[in-house]
């Protein structure tokens, strides 16, 4: 009866905090961590406000250009990456994903996305690094995420309040769903 009462205090947190925040307050959280030079954080919001990804796929490794095409193949297709172009933006490579097969690749353009990518390098190579610059291992990113977004919400919720935003917007509807990837009826 307990379990049951909690998956139903779940639900009813869930649908509150879908029904009650706005998208513009986690753009809004957004902006403030990269203003308060929380480049991690913005990074993690930013990925997930405009790809509606999952919390692994914010797990990259962020090199310049003429760094990757180094990488040997068998290690290639085990991480997901920020690669720093040549012409300046950033190329998400997401190779480690929930429910994808393909390797969805997209090339980010947005100035404080590029600055915080490389504020973050001066440190490590690895967004979720522990101040030593070592990678943090992948059973704690889902705390740090959590932490990251607004209110502590988490990915599954930003995700929710998006498709409540856009909900009258086929057309960014569709992309998100080809970004998170979930099946587009997910998405009304």
């Amino acid at each position: 009866m307990d379990e049951f009462k909690s998956i139903i205090d779940e639900k009813r947190f869930v649908d509150n905090a879908v029904n009650t925040i706005q998208y513009s307050w986690l753009i809004d959280h957004m902006n403030l961590k990269f203003d308060k030079a929380k480049y991690r954080e913005y990074i993690i919001n930013y990925l997930m406000l405009n790809y509606a990804c999952r919390n692994a796929d914010t797990d990259c490794i962020m090199l310049t250009e003429s760094d990757f095409v180094c990488i040997d193949d068998s290690e290639y297709m085990k991480e997901n990456y920020l690669v720093i172009l040549a012409n300046g933006n950033i190329k998400w490579i997401r190779n480690r994903h929930k429910t994808r097969f393909d390797v969805p690749m997209y090339e980010i353009s947005d100035e404080r996305f590029k600055i915080s990518v490389a504020k973050l390098m001066e440190r490590s190579p690895f967004v979720f690094e522990n101040g030593d610059g070592e990678r943090i291992h992948a059973r704690n990113l889902g705390r740090i995420i959590l932490n990251a977004t607004y209110n502590t919400l988490g990915q599954d919720i930003y995700f929710k309040i998006m498709k409540k935003h856009y909900r009258n917007d086929m057309e960014i509807l569709l992309k998100l769903s080809e970004s998170r990837p979930c099946n587009p009826r997910q998405m009304v």
